[in-house]
């Protein structure tokens, strides 16, 4: 009986003999080539007997020799590393059939596309996407790499829609709902516009592993990564995506949400002299054509701030009396 987890082991180990080294080599070009075996959806014992099969296949005399030209030594094997620690091949969450693409916004202006299922992206400034060329299988999943996005998502109820944000997964059957996931801020947002989405956190989130919080049209989901909290909060969803029509719209929003628009915005950095202000709540409206001076006068005078400009640097400030 064959046991490939061993022999990846000693592959990784750098234990394996230069047949076996070559073996494994072989099948991993093989399959980074995406040839004859579509391994997706097999559990690992079934993956085993494929690989081996495939590595017998190489080594019969009319196998063709694969040289190892696209992958280094390095890269194999912490990719058999992962393969061993998650038990299972289909550790990567994207089959290789599905040419993965990333994309990302320019840092002033936000990124409209459409995904090949006919789902409307829009792309904050500065955020990045990883989606596949092509949905495949029961199940369309994209991941939010940074940032914030706005999705209008085609209904198929028999291949529900995931969107994978740092330890949290969003899954919907149709709905209209943004992510916000920015590395600057302690928190997680999953605001819906229309219909429903339910909100899963992975095993690092306590609260919410193994279970699922449903949000509603006009709900924000707010995880705090941190603390690993979560609470849900009504608010105007069609405002938390006015962005995607140049505006900016603020009901009752933290200031360090703001001052990461005002920043796609403006192309300025924003920072805080105390770092509570961050956590300040404020209303505001700002149009396509204001103006970044006319915007900060705003702000502060309605809510007694004051703020300095060091070249491309704007401080915020608490307005002394």
């Amino acid at each position: 009986m064959h046991d490939i987890k061993k022999l990846l082991k000693k592959y990784v180990a750098g234990n394996c003999t230069p047949e076996e080294q070559l073996l494994v080599e072989q099948w991993y070009q093989q399959e980074s080539d995406n040839s004859k075996a579509d391994t997706s959806g097999l559990r690992f014992e079934q993956l085993e007997s494929t690989i081996w099969q495939q590595i017998q296949q190489q080594t019969s005399p009319s196998a063709k020799r694969v040289t190892m030209q696209r992958y280094t030594l390095p890269k194999i094997a912490a990719s058999l590393l992962l393969i061993i620690g998650a038990g299972m091949l289909m550790w990567l969450r994207w089959p290789a059939k599905e040419n993965l693409q990333e994309v990302f916004a320019s840092k002033t202006k936000p990124l409209q596309l459409i995904l090949d299922d006919g789902t409307r992206v829009w792309l904050n400034a500065g955020s990045g996407l990883r989606y596949p060329a092509h949905f495949t299988g029961d199940a369309r999943k994209i991941e939010l790499l940074s940032g914030e996005m706005y999705l209008d998502v085609k209904q198929d109820p028999a291949r529900p829609f995931i969107v994978k944000s740092g330890h949290v997964n969003t899954r919907v059957l149709g709905t209209v709902f943004n992510v916000r996931m920015y590395p600057r801020l302690a928190f997680l947002q999953v605001t819906v516009q229309q219909g429903k989405v339910a909100v899963q956190g992975d095993a690092t989130l306590q609260p919410m592993a193994g279970k699922e919080v449903v949000v509603l049209p006009d709900e924000q989901l707010t995880v705090n990564t941190g603390s690993q909290t979560f609470s849900k909060t009504s608010v105007d969803g069609t405002a938390v995506n006015a962005w995607t029509t140049g505006k900016l719209l603020f009901n009752n929003e933290r200031l360090d949400v703001i001052a990461l628009m005002l920043e796609n915005k403006y192309n300025r950095k924003i920072s805080f002299a105390d770092t509570s202000l961050g956590a300040y709540r404020i209303t505001a409206g700002i149009e396509t054509a204001d103006s970044l001076s006319d915007v900060l006068d705003m702000l502060c005078l309605a809510n007694k701030l004051s703020y300095s400009m060091n070249g491309q640097h704007i401080i915020f400030r608490k307005q002394t009396p």
